[in-house]
C-alpha cells in the first residue's frame, strides 16, 4: 500500500527578480509531518527581443504587487500536488485580496478536488490583516507615474494572446482590424512550439513570448494531480509583460460558452474552464485595477459569442487550417504524437463537429486526416459532447446546444456517416447559439456582460441597431456605414415603428442607444454615440466636458470661445455643439486637438469615461422623469468624474453640498469656484459663477489674464438664456425659454430687475414649487401667466395676482402688453418642460419672440 505524507505548511518563500537577464525566480515549499520538505522552484523567462528592461518610471511598489501576485498563482501548480492544511504567505493581504485568492484556489482546483474526491473544506485560506491601505488608493503608491505612462505616445499597444487554436486566430485577426497597434504574446512552457510558431507568423504580428521552465520534480509521481487554473496563470503573466514593456492590456479569446460548467460537487459548480469564464475575467479585471494599476486592462475580445459564432468566423482565414489546432497532445510537455489532432479526445470531436457547417467538407477532412463522423470509436465521446452521455466532457469544449446545432446544420454533408446517423434524430437546431443575447450559466444574468472597451465593440458583430433616430442617430448609422461598411445596420424609432420598436431589439447583435431612451428599456447589448466618440479620442487629446443642472451651455460656449480667441486646436460638440460622431467622419485618426463638450445627464447616465477637466456648474432636481429619482440623476451626473485619474481635473461649485461630498475618495484635482468679478454682459449671480468655472479652466490650459477678460466682456450670451428681446411700447422683454426648472426660474428672477409679469408652466414632473411662489411674493411679480399642466399647481394662493390661464403664447403676450406697467419687465422663464405644448424651448422661445415683435406694432 503507498504510503501518504501529510502536508502541514505550503510556504511562499520567496521571489528573485532579475532583470540584467530577463528572469524571474519563484520559491516555494511544502513541510510534512512525517518526511523531509520538497523545495520547489520555477523561472519565468522574459522576452528576450527587448533587451535590458527600463524599469525607471515603473513603480516600485507597483512591480511588486504584480510580482508578488505572480507568485501567489504560479504556487497553485506546486501546492495542488499534497494540498497542504496551512498556507505560509509572505505578504499581507487585504480583506478584498483574501477572498480573490481564496475564489481562486477554489473555483480553479475545483476539477481538481473533484477527481481526486477532496473535501472542499480543505481549499486554501488565504488569512488577511483588518487594515492594509490598498496600493491604488494609498496617495504613497506612486500609481500616477505608471498611470500616466499609458497615455503617452510612445505605448505599444495592446498584447493578444496566442496559443495555437482557432478561438486565438479569430482574436487576432478581429483586433488586426480595429487599427490598434497588436502585439501576439505566447507562454512557452518548459519547450517551444512549431504549432504556435506557425500560428504566429501566418498572423503577421509582432510577437513577445514569456517561457515557464517548471521545476523538474512535477514529473515525479506526487500525492495527487490533476487540471489547474491555467488561463489564470497567463493572465498574470500577461499583466505582468503589460507593465514591463508599456502595453495598454492583455486580451484574450475565450467565448461565452466557457460559462457552463461540467457538473456540481459538494455545491461547487465545476467548470474545466472555470478560469476562461466570465466571473473569472471580471474578478481578475477588478483585481488589477484595485492593487495593480486602473490603466491595465484584461478582456476577452470574443466574450460575446458562442463558439458556433466563432466558428463561423474562422472560416474566413483559410491560411490557418494547415497550422492551427487546439488538441491537447500539442501541449503535453512529453507529447509523442507527430500530428496535429489526435482524432481521439473530446477537444479533436468538438472542434470537428463545430467547424462542420462552415468549413467544406474535403478540407476538414484534410485538417483532421480523417472523417470523424466516421468512426465508431468515438460515438461515447460525441455522445459526452452533445449531452446524450454521462457527463460533458472534462475538457475546453462549448456546449450540447451549440454540438447539436452544428450537427443538424452539417447534416446534408454528412448524412450517411456513422456518428450522423446515430445522432442526428436525437439532435436538434438551437437558434440562440448564433444571438449574443443568451442567457448566461446562472440564469439570471445576460449574455451581453463583457468588458469589452468601446473601440472595440463592434469588432466579430454582423448586425447592429440604431435605437432612436434622430440627429444623432442619422448621424450614427452614416459612421457604421463609412467604418463597419459589413455591418448590418437597423433602426428602432418611435416616430417610426410607434410603441412598438422597442420590440425590434431582439435578433440585434448590438444596439446603439439614443440618450432619450433610458438605458433600462434596452434588452441587448449596446453602446452610444458619446462613448463611440470617446473611445477614438480620448488617449490622444485634451477632453474638456461640462454639465450641470443649469449653465452647462453657457459655459461650455464660454470655454470654447476663449480656447479659440487663444489660437487653441479646440472643437466644440456635443449637447448643443453638433454630434460627436459628425466630426469623427471627417477627422478618425485626431490627436493634439482640444474638444470642449456639453454633456447632459442622459449622455452621462450610461458614459464609460470621464473628460480630463470636469466641470459641473450646479445641481439641484431636474429630470426626475427619465432618471427615475433625484439619487438616479445625481449618480448620472458624477459620472462625469467617476472615470478620472490623479492626472484629471474637476472643477465644482464650491457652494453645492452634493458637490463638495464627492470629493471623499475623488483621485484627480479638485479645485472649486464661486463667481467671478470680471466685467460682463450677462445678467445674474449664476452667471458670475459659470464666468468662474470658465476661467478656472482656462488657467489649467496656460491662457493669458489678457486673452479671458477680453472674450468674457465681448461675450453675448445664448439664445434663449435670459436674453433680451428688445424694449417694446416701454417694457421690456427676457427670453429665458431654457428654465425648466423652479431653480433655474428662480436665478432668473433674481437676475433681472423690476419683473413686472412672468410667463409659467408646461409639462408637469411633479416639481415642488413652495419657493418659486415665495420668491415671486418677494420680488412682487403680480402678472402671471400659467400654461398647462403645471400651471395649475404652481401656486397655492392666487390673492391679490392678475392671473391667466392659457394654451397660447400669443394670448400670452397679449396679456403682458396689457398689464405690464411701463418701465417694467415681461420675463418667459416656465420652471417646468416645455414638451406639453411645444416641441421644445427652443420653439417655446421662438414664439415668444414672434409674438412679442408682432403685436409691438399693433
Amino acid at each position: 500500500m503507498e504510503k501518504k505524507f501529510k502536508a502541514i505548511n505550503f510556504e511562499f518563500t520567496s521571489y528573485e527578480f532579475k532583470p540584467e537577464n530577463g528572469r524571474v525566480i519563484f520559491n516555494y515549499k511544502t513541510e510534512f509531518e512525517n518526511k523531509e520538505p520538497i523545495l520547489w522552484t520555477e523561472t519565468i523567462v522574459l522576452p528576450s527581443a527587448l533587451g535590458l528592461l527600463d524599469l525607471k518610471d515603473i513603480p516600485k511598489n507597483q512591480l511588486e504587487k504584480i510580482l508578488q501576485s505572480l507568485h501567489i498563482i504560479l504556487g497553485i501548480s506546486y501546492y495542488k500536488f499534497y494540498c497542504a492544511t496551512n498556507i505560509k504567505l509572505p505578504y499581507q493581504l487585504n480583506k478584498n485580496e483574501s477572498a480573490f485568492w481564496k475564489a481562486i484556489y477554489k473555483n480553479g482546483l475545483g476539477e481538481f478536488f473533484y477527481r481526486n474526491n477532496l473535501n472542499l473544506k480543505i481549499s486554501s485560506k488565504f488569512a488577511y490583516t483588518n487594515v492594509i491601505p490598498n496600493l491604488i488608493g494609498n496617495p504613497e503608491s506612486n500609481i500616477q507615474t505608471l498611470d500616466s505612462r499609458f497615455r503617452e505616445n510612445d505605448k505599444n499597444g495592446y498584447l493578444i494572446g496566442v496559443s495555437g487554436g482557432k478561438d486565438s486566430i479569430v482574436g487576432a485577426e478581429l483586433l488586426k482590424k480595429s487599427g490598434e497597434n497588436i502585439t501576439a504574446f505566447y507562454i512557452e512552457t518548459n519547450k517551444e512550439s512549431e504549432l504556435v510558431n506557425n500560428v504566429i507568423k501566418l498572423t503577421e504580428l509582432p510577437n513577445l513570448r514569456i517561457k515557464r521552465i517548471l521545476d523538474s520534480k512535477v514529473f515525479e509521481k506526487h500525492q495527487y494531480n490533476g487540471h489547474i487554473p491555467i488561463s489564470a496563470i497567463y493572465a498574470f503573466l500577461g499583466m505582468l509583460t503589460c507593465i514591463l514593456y508599456k502595453y495598454d492590456g492583455f486580451v484574450v479569446s475565450n467565448e461565452y460558452s466557457s460559462n457552463f460548467g461540467n457538473t456540481k460537487y459538494k455545491g461547487l459548480e465545476i467548470n474545466h474552464q472555470w478560469s476562461k469564464t466570465f466571473e473569472f475575467e471580471k474578478m481578475f479585471s477588478d483585481y488589477i485595477k484595485e492593487n495593480i494599476s486602473e490603466s491595465l486592462l484584461y478582456f476577452s475580445i470574443l466574450r460575446p459569442f458562442y463558439e458556433i459564432r466563432i466558428a463561423e468566423m474562422f472560416n474566413k482565414y483559410p491560411k490557418y487550417f494547415q497550422v492551427f489546432s487546439s488538441c491537447n497532445s500539442n501541449f503535453k510537455i512529453k507529447n509523442k504524437n507527430k500530428n496535429l489532432w489526435c482524432g481521439r479526445c473530446a477537444k479533436c470531436v468538438f472542434t470537428f463537429t463545430i467547424l462542420s457547417p462552415f468549413i467544406e467538407k474535403k478540407d476538414l477532412i484534410k485538417i483532421f486526416n480523417k472523417n470523424l463522423y466516421q468512426d465508431k470509436n468515438l460515438l461515447p465521446l460525441f455522445k459526452d459532447v452533445f449531452r446524450f452521455g454521462k457527463i460533458k466532457p472534462f475538457d475546453c469544449v462549448g456546449t450540447f446546444q451549440e454540438a447539436q446545432t452544428a450537427l443538424k446544420i452539417a447534416e446534408k454533408n454528412y448524412k450517411t456517416d456513422f456518428i450522423v446517423r446515430q445522432l442526428s434524430k436525437k439532435s436538434k437546431i438551437y437558434t440562440e447559439v448564433f444571438s449574443t443575447q443568451g442567457e448566461s450559466a446562472s440564469g439570471g444574468k445576460t449574455q451581453s456582460q463583457n468588458l469589452i472597451p468601446e473601440k472595440f465593440k463592434f469588432l466579430g458583430m454582423k448586425s447592429a441597431l440604431i435605437l432612436g433616430y434622430g440627429k444623432e442617430g442619422i448621424v450614427t448609422k452614416k459612421y457604421l456605414h463609412k467604418f463597419y461598411p459589413k455591418l448590418k445596420i437597423g433602426i428602432a424609432d418611435e416616430k417610426i415603428d410607434r410603441k412598438n420598436y422597442l420590440k425590434k431589439q431582439k435578433g440585434w447583435d448590438i444596439a446603439i442607444k439614443t440618450p432619450g431612451i433610458k438605458k433600462e428599456l434596452t434588452e441587448i447589448s449596446y453602446t452610444t454615440a458619446t462613448n463611440i466618440f470617446l473611445a477614438n479620442v480620448i488617449e490622444n487629446n485634451t477632453i474638456i466636458g461640462i454639465t450641470g443642472s443649469k449653465g452647462k451651455s453657457t459655459t461650455s460656449t464660454l470655454i470654447y470661445e476663449i480656447l479659440k480667441s487663444a489660437g487653441k486646436d479646440v472643437e466644440f460638440l456635443g449637447n448643443i455643439g453638433k454630434p460627436m460622431l459628425e466630426y469623427l467622419l471627417e477627422n478618425k485618426n485626431v490627436k493634439s486637438k482640444i474638444f470642449v463638450l456639453e454633456l447632459s445627464s442622459y449622455q452621462l447616465d450610461d458614459i464609460k469615461f470621464s473628460p480630463h477637466i470636469a466641470v459641473i456648474t450646479n445641481l439641484f432636481p431636474e429630470h426626475l422623469n427619465y432618471h427615475g429619482n433625484l439619487k438616479n440623476y445625481y449618480s448620472a451626473k458624477k459620472n462625469i468624474i467617476n472615470f478620472q485619474t490623479q492626472n484629471d481635473y474637476f472643477i465644482y461649485n464650491a457652494k453645492n453640498k452634493i458637490l463638495n461630498s464627492w470629493l471623499k475618495n475623488y483621485k484627480g484635482k479638485a479645485i472649486p469656484f464661486t463667481k467671478s468679478n470680471l466685467k460682463s454682459n450677462l445678467l445674474g449671480e449664476h452667471n458670475k459663477s459659470n464666468i468662474a468655472s470658465a476661467v478656472e479652466v482656462a488657467k489649467i490650459l496656460n491662457i493669458s489674464d489678457e486673452i479671458i477678460t477680453k472674450v468674457v466682456l465681448n461675450f453675448k450670451g445664448l439664445e434663449h438664456r435670459l436674453e433680451f428681446i428688445g424694449e417694446f411700447k416701454g417694457i421690456k422683454f427676457y427670453d429665458d425659454a431654457i428654465s425648466t426648472t423652479p431653480e433655474s426660474t428662480i436665478m432668473a428672477i433674481k437676475s433681472v430687475p423690476n419683473i413686472g409679469t412672468i410667463f409659467l408652466g408646461g409639462q408637469d414632473r411633479g416639481y415642488n414649487f413652495t419657493q418659486l411662489e415665495k420668491i415671486m411674493k418677494k420680488y412682487k411679480i403680480k402678472n402671471i401667466v400659467l400654461f398647462p399642466n403645471s400651471g395649475k399647481r404652481i401656486l397655492k394662493s392666487t390673492k391679490g395676482l392678475n392671473i391667466l390661464n392659457t394654451k397660447q403664447i400669443s394670448e400670452a403676450v397679449k396679456f403682458a402688453y396689457k398689464h405690464t406697467a411701463k418701465g417694467s419687465v415681461c420675463l418667459l422663464s416656465c420652471a417646468s418642460p416645455s414638451y406639453s405644448l411645444w416641441k421644445n424651448f427652443e420653439e417655446k422661445g421662438n414664439q415668444f419672440k414672434k409674438f412679442v415683435r408682432q403685436q409691438s406694432i399693433k
